[in-house]
């Protein structure tokens, strides 16, 4: 989200409005934007105010201010020079995630990057691979678990030590030794008898399992296989010629760019078996999510619409869209956010979603100039950079804030 961190307005403003909507209902942190009974309030926010929220009841509690018994911090304002910035309220434990509403966004659309977290209902992507064009031949990265288990070919060894490969036997063919162009591998825990199988025979029953073929420009859903008999994870490369080369254990179809690649982000074991990436191609038309039988990628749950949302690919970047879907397409906000005097965003925390608009301040023009020199790049280095200079702002006028402290600790992962 780094295209959305840039360099703020250096016009001043005096106050945020703010619009909080609580869902009545405390479902899976959703908030139906179809309903029409919401708890609606309206503030005028002029300092540095942490919002919370009590059952439906929302409230700005200055950053110095005790807060209310029972009260759970929704997010920060941080005002700084005259401009408003929008953070989560530290520590980063105790705090919501916020997501940002991509219906509310300024052209009702957002940019996708590499590394977003995307929320429909209840289910949650990764955004893993954004490639637009064929330059560089780039095809889609499959490793989903990295445990550092290396296989490789099994060769014979200097002096005729460890096992004669010729006498090896396949598993699946029964055949003894190497194929050509076709090695032997032992690609999981088992032993004895069973330990060893050609990669082209794997390969062949690899495919019949994930049913990779036929597929248009390549688009598929992958996702990890273990081993029938031991149950341990098949890797995701094979190294071969004494580990010089790799390739990968699945052969899947060129997928024709530019494609996406979405990692599904399941955390119940009771759904491991969903867990996988979808590569989707967008040449030729673009991605539908939902849980219609129309939908690219279909999800099977109660949380989601039966067109939920879209991708689509525009002058070199992949935007999401929402769908007018009853429960949201969210976007994870990982960086604090600058508002822009008279630009709407709504952000989603749980069951509240709040509606912030910076207003502006006829008196002053240029004092938030100082904040040119503020890190709005991408990179973590510059977001702990911002945090802590947000974090540091009551210190420097000679006060606390509320009991919160400077930290630099990486965002948590999803």
């Amino acid at each position: 989200m780094a295209a959305q961190a840039s360099a703020p307005s250096t016009s001043a403003t005096s106050a945020v409005k703010v619009i909080s909507k609580t869902w009545a209902r405390d479902s899976h942190d959703l908030f139906d934007f179809e309903a029409h009974q919401l708890h609606t309030q309206t503030f005028s926010v002029p300092k540095s105010t942490v919002c919370m929220r009590n059952g439906t009841e929302v409230q700005m509690v200055g950053e110095r201010d005790a807060p209310p018994a029972g009260g759970d911090p929704l997010l920060r304002l941080v005002q700084r020079d005259g401009t408003f910035w929008v953070d989560k309220v530290q520590p980063s434990s105790n705090s919501k995630k916020l997501w940002l509403v991509v219906r509310d966004l300024v052209s009702s659309s957002h940019r996708l990057q590499e590394g977003d977290v995307i929320k429909l209902g209840r289910f949650k992507f990764r955004v893993r691979q954004l490639v637009a064009s064929t330059y560089g031949g780039m095809q889609p990265e499959l490793r989903l678990d990295d445990s550092g288990v290396i296989c490789c070919a099994v060769e014979p060894t200097p002096g005729g030590e460890g096992p004669q490969v010729d006498k090896l036997l396949c598993r699946i063919c029964l055949l003894e030794g190497p194929g050509e162009d076709d090695p032997l591998i032992a690609p999981c825990q088992c032993k004895g008898s069973i330990e060893y199988v050609h990669l082209g025979c794997l390969r062949h029953w690899i495919r019949g399992r994930l049913n990779l073929s036929d597929r248009p420009l390549g688009s598929y859903f992958y996702r990890p296989l273990t081993c029938e008999l031991c149950k341990s994870v098949y890797p995701t490369y094979i190294h071969t010629n004494s580990g010089q080369e790799r390739s990968p254990l699945v052969e899947v179809p060129f997928t024709q760019p530019p494609f996406i690649v979405l990692e599904n982000m399941v955390r119940d074991s009771q759904q491991h078996t969903s867990r996988g990436l979808h590569v989707i191609s967008l040449a030729e038309k673009e991605l539908k999510l939902g849980r219609g039988h129309e939908s690219d990628v279909r999800i099977a749950d109660v949380s989601i619409s039966r067109t939920h949302a879209t991708i689509r690919f525009s002058k070199g970047h992949f935007l999401l869209q929402d769908s007018s879907s009853k429960f949201g397409t969210l976007v994870a906000m990982k960086k604090p956010r600058v508002l822009e005097p008279g630009v709407n965003i709504s952000i989603q925390m749980g069951r509240t979603v709040l509606t912030l608009c910076a207003q502006h301040d006829p008196n002053q023009s240029n004092s938030a100039s100082s904040l040119n020199q503020l890190p709005v790049g991408g990179s973590a280095q510059d977001e702990r950079a911002l945090r802590l200079s947000l974090l540091t702002r009551g210190q420097s006028e000679g006060g606390q804030s509320g009991g919160q402290t400077a930290q630099s600790e990486e965002l948590p992962e999803e």
